[in-house]
């Protein structure tokens, strides 16, 4: 019965009885922790599936008789158990034992089958713990830091960790932190994200042609999934930096685990480098972050998970003409119950609330300005994995959201301007992964979507497909479309981007934005090799900067220029995961431009195209893991990459009128008409690993920007003195100099 309401209601499911299927949970054998994206299939069949985030798997209507089941994943050993299927459904949990994949003498290349892939979908990059943590870092491993590193993911500098995804820029990417939306992913100076390594158990990023089980952007999709605790035993890990301290617990509770993560910065060597550089009298700076979850499996029908993070940032400057203090950070809550209806139906049902909130005050002499702006979202979601038979896999879910918004700017006693609304945003999607014959896979998908602020609705098809073209050798393309109603405004002086951005939503006064996708590739094995190669087309519609000629209006018609833009490009990902000798190479290529109304005239008053500040014609990454010997390894990290466009002041004066009134005056080339220097890095750590007979203590020394090279963050003027003829000056602002630091991690 409940199969059939199930059905009904998702339409076009198949409501016939299942046959015989296996289904089950992977997880880690030592802790009980669930693991995701795990390859699962049977043996020589050409028949699998891969995990979910859960770690459910299923394969449906398997034919009678003996087979070979297969599990295997990066850094454990292959499953494989050998089973008779019959008429009846069986549950095989598996447990995967941990390995190194890193051998002191010898280099052993996996066997075929322990890396076949089953997912369909172009542009998806998933790194697993060990892999997060292999690449060297400025202070310690870093989730969205080693991303930076994939091919068409750029950084705008050494001072932010958004992620500028092939053209698109960081509000435009969905960041999900087990499955709740987070809208601000960083901390100062960059060299920190929301997301330590320790509690981190996978990071899968989609850099764009996703499935419509995702929506609201317009870029890509950072899903980061955090341990679940230990259920085996009390496990305790951390480190000590010259920079930050963290330290994650965890161990079995009641019918599952417990986690609970904590980091809190001490940096005092930073900040003095700072303050001397800025000539400031009072420079400092500090950060925590606190992750907590509980996860219980009640049988292996039901499970419950509830998780808590929340992060906060202070700054404070004080300078002899004025003083700033900032505070910004988020807050996430989310409960998650899972529930395996039978063996062919399985759902996640999720309740999450996410808040950011920044507030600035600024004072000057007899000036006091106040600033504040707060985003609340609270999220009702449910996800269906539905296997009907073994060529189909459907998904389908639902997404309820509710946003406030609240933003305030005046001085002490009066505010100026004053934002306070609230919407709605609902979407549904569908999808199914599509076997059509042993090579040929699609993965059509629907959503909609709609806004109640402005009364917008959206309609987004979605289609992959990937075509087995020789025994390692694929080829893949996904066309979709996107959309977007809530958007961060990013306020620059002199080309650097101000701390204070400000989300806002789309309202009927100014139309959501859109975009569309188109990308074709190919994926094989070449000389012990993981080879990616795709190139990429995205066409964006109803794009926005900010007009900084009217912010004084409260409709977003007013403060917004609109106009259109294209990004498109190619990428390159070599990546060895074995042996002595681990990492990867990755190449981009591309080209962002946007047309915005107002900006970048010629001599006719018309609109012309220009480079977007976070357009890179070149970049390249290397990321290299050496284990020379059994306990020690050497990390490398190079990165190279053009120069990004900024807009060159060519002169700068006062014009004085008769009344004595002065105005500064600039003569600005094109916009973004010209480039900064080419961005060049060399990061290298060594770290040695003790073992003892309880716990595991592991020593690092880590040099930021070895050869001390000095990159360029932007310009700007200092301030002349015409009444002495005496002009301004071009200045440069440098990124990171050579910045070393060692420490600690230890493991009990």
């Amino acid at each position: 019965m409940k199969y059939s309401i199930v059905a009904l209601a998702l339409l076009f499911l198949p409501a016939a009885a299942l046959a015989a299927a296996l289904s089950g949970f992977v997880r880690d054998q030592a802790s009980g922790e669930s693991l995701p994206f795990v390859n699962v299939y049977l043996k020589g069949e050409n028949r699998g599936t891969t995990s979910n985030e859960s770690g459910y798997y299923a394969l449906a209507k398997l034919p009678a008789g003996s087979h070979t089941l297969v599990a295997s994943l990066v850094g454990y050993r292959s499953f494989e158990k050998q089973f008779q299927v019959g008429d009846e459904d069986q549950v095989v949990n598996i447990n995967l034992q941990e390995e190194s994949i890193q051998l002191e003498t010898t280099t052993v290349e996996a066997k075929r089958e322990e890396v076949e892939s089953f997912d369909i979908s172009p542009g998806l990059t998933t790194l697993q713990i060990k892999e997060l943590k292999t690449a060297p870092a400025a202070i310690e491993a870093d989730p969205i830091r080693t991303i930076q590193t994939l091919p068409g993911v750029s950084a705008l500098s050494d001072f932010s960790v958004g992620l500028y995804v092939r053209g698109g820029t960081p509000d435009q990417n969905l960041v999900l932190l087990d499955g709740t939306d987070v809208y601000n992913a960083s901390h100062l100076f960059g060299l920190f994200s929301t997301f330590p390594a320790d509690a981190a158990k996978s990071t899968e990023l989609l850099r764009g042609g996703y499935p419509a089980k995702y929506g609201d952007r317009l870029s890509a999709v950072l899903n980061v999934i955090t341990d679940e605790g230990n259920k085996e035993e009390f496990e305790a890990q951390g480190g000590l930096s010259l920079l930050s301290s963290r330290l994650t617990l965890q161990g079995p509770a009641g019918k599952g685990s417990w986690l609970l993560s904590g980091r809190r910065t001490h940096l005092d060597p930073v900040i003095g480098l700072a303050k001397e550089a800025l000539d400031a009298k009072k420079f400092a700076y500090n950060f925590y972050d606190l992750q907590g979850k509980t996860h219980q499996v009640f049988s292996h029908a039901d499970q419950l998970t509830l998780a808590g993070y929340t992060g906060q940032d202070a700054l404070e400057y004080r300078f002899d003409e004025f003083d700033i203090d900032l505070e910004w950070g988020n807050r996430t809550i989310s409960s998650k119950w899972t529930h395996v209806f039978g063996s062919g139906l399985f759902g996640n049902f999720l309740f999450t609330g996410s808040r950011f909130k920044a507030a600035t005050h600024f004072s000057s002499e007899d000036v006091e300005i106040l600033e504040s702006n707060r985003l609340t979202d609270l999220s009702l979601k449910g996800d269906l994995n539905y296997f009907p038979a073994s060529d189909h896999a459907v998904e389908a879910g639902f997404l309820l959201k509710h946003l406030s918004l609240e933003y305030n700017f005046g001085e002490a006693d009066q505010n100026w301007i004053t934002v306070d609304t609230e919407g709605y945003h609902h979407a549904f999607y569908a999808q199914d992964h599509w076997t059509l014959t042993p090579r040929l896979t699609l993965q059509p998908g629907l959503r909609f979507s709609y806004a109640t602020n402005g009364k917008y609705s959206g309609v987004a098809p979605r289609l992959a497909l990937r075509y087995q073209l020789g025994v390692d050798t694929y080829l893949k393309s996904a066309a979709g479309r996107y959309h977007q109603y809530l958007f961060r405004l990013a306020r620059e002086f002199q080309g650097i981007s101000l701390l204070s951005n400000i989300w806002t939503m789309a309202d009927s006064t100014a139309e959501p934005s859109e975009a569309l996708h188109y990308i074709v590739g190919a994926e094989t094995r070449w000389l012990g090799l993981d080879v990616d190669a795709e190139g990429y087309f995205k066409d964006y519609t109803g794009l926005y900067e900010l007009n900084y000629d009217n912010q004084t209006s409260t409709k977003m018609a007013d403060v917004l220029r609109r106009g259109d833009g294209r990004a498109y490009g190619f990428d390159l990902l070599l990546k060895r995961r074995e042996g002595k000798h681990t990492g990867w190479l990755s190449f981009s290529t591309g080209l962002s431009e946007r047309t915005i109304k107002g900006l970048n005239l010629d001599a006719q008053g018309r609109e012309q195209p220009y480079k977007s500040k976070f357009d890179r014609r070149f970049s390249m990454d290397l990321i290299h893991s050496w284990r020379f010997r059994k306990k020690w390894t050497l990390n490398t990290a190079l990165a190279y990459a053009s120069g990004q466009p900024y807009t060159q002041v060519l002169g700068r004066g006062e014009l004085v009128m008769p009344w004595s009134q002065r105005f500064e005056v600039q003569n600005k080339g094109e916009l973004n008409g010209v480039r900064l220097p080419s961005y060049q890095r060399l990061d290298m750590g060594v770290e040695r690993q003790f073992n003892f007979r309880s716990w595991d203590m592991k020593f690092f020394f880590q040099v930021v920007n070895l050869t001390n090279r000095k990159n360029i963050f932007n310009y700007f003027w200092s301030e002349g003195k015409p009444e002495e003829r005496k002009p301004a000056k071009r200045r440069e602002i440098p990124m990171l100099p050579l910045l070393p630091s060692l420490g600690i991690d230890f493991n009990f």
